[in-house]
């Protein structure tokens, strides 16, 4: 359920990405600069020819055109770039550091507040008092390893690890497939951007986004890691359990990646909308991590808390 989710996540944004990829075209340097139709220079007529022309059309007095500057110029040759990397030109930067500093304060409080749900729990040893998705899945994974042990299912266990190893291994590469096409587009924005301001606000955006996807790879590779791990522990530590505290881990691994993938669509609305579609995606997000982050329901939880108990 949760990789179809994934995979229905990051079809969107790529198919987000397509349709605002033409926002992203540079233009070149002659068609920036280059000379306007009414500043090209004009033959002058002779005497005798001016007296013809005269006989046959009349003349409307040419008055003096104002030359035009050069952001005037770059505006009528790339209007769709400008709207791009000026979205926010319409918000002061005052407001614009607020909806900034707010999304990120909304994002930072809620897992604040989850991790601080969890961590009251299982020191307090309080049984299915609001447990979460994660650790719901955390204890589901160890019983599955304990129950591998037990049973001596070794093929079964082989073919679900290999199952979920592909899994995670798509997801990571699919991150830094994105990650790569939005780094080309915006370092081609960074290298046209000539005023300060614009390349320090690029630099942030391109560094947040970089750093949650990178981030969100890496857990994706550690589960992958710590699986293939797992595999070859099961024959050999039968009466252990250190393999039921790595699949545990695994869980967890895959949860981070999920998450920071989620939260890596926070700097991309910033770069495509700005400030306010960022504050927009944040409340989004934060609707959508309360609905996949509660109890889990009808799904055998009250038969799994009187088992352990």
């Amino acid at each position: 359920m949760n990789l179809t989710k994934s995979i229905l996540f990051l079809t969107a944004v790529s198919a987000f990405l397509s349709r605002r990829a033409s926002a992203f075209c540079i233009p070149s340097i002659s068609s920036i600069h280059s000379t306007p139709p009414y500043l090209r220079t004009r033959s002058h007529p002779t005497k005798s020819g001016a007296r013809w022309m005269h006989s046959q059309t009349t003349p409307t007095q040419q008055l003096p055109r104002k030359m035009p500057t050069s952001a005037s110029v770059r505006l009528k040759a790339s209007p769709t770039d400008l709207s791009v990397i000026s979205a926010t030109s319409s918000v002061s930067p005052a407001i614009q550091a607020v909806l900034v500093l707010s999304s990120i304060a909304i994002l930072v409080g809620y897992h604040l507040q989850l991790f601080h749900k969890e961590f009251k729990q299982i020191s307090k040893k309080e049984q299915g008092q609001g447990k979460t998705w994660r650790q719901y899945q955390a204890d589901t994974r160890e019983d599955w390893s304990r129950h591998v042990r037990d049973t001596e299912a070794w093929l079964y266990a082989i073919q679900s690890l290999r199952n979920a190893i592909t899994a995670q291994t798509f997801l990571a590469t699919t991150v830094l497939s994105l990650l790569t096409l939005i780094t080309g587009r915006m370092w081609d924005i960074l290298r046209s951007a000539t005023v300060p301001s614009e390349r320090r606000l690029l630099t942030v955006q391109l560094a947040s986004i970089a750093c949650t996807m990178l981030i969100s790879s890496y857990q994706f590779l550690q589960g992958v890691r710590l699986m293939t791990h797992a595999g070859f522990m099961f024959p050999v530590k039968k009466n252990g359990t250190k393999v039921d505290k790595i699949m545990r881990q695994t869980q967890n691994c895959q949860w981070l990646g999920l998450r920071w993938m989620y939260i890596s669509l926070g700097p991309i609305f910033w770069v495509v909308g700005g400030s306010r579609a960022f504050f927009v995606c944040a409340l989004f997000l934060l609707k959508f991590f309360r609905a996949i982050d509660k109890e889990p329901e009808s799904m055998g939880y009250e038969q799994y808390l009187g088992e352990h108990i």
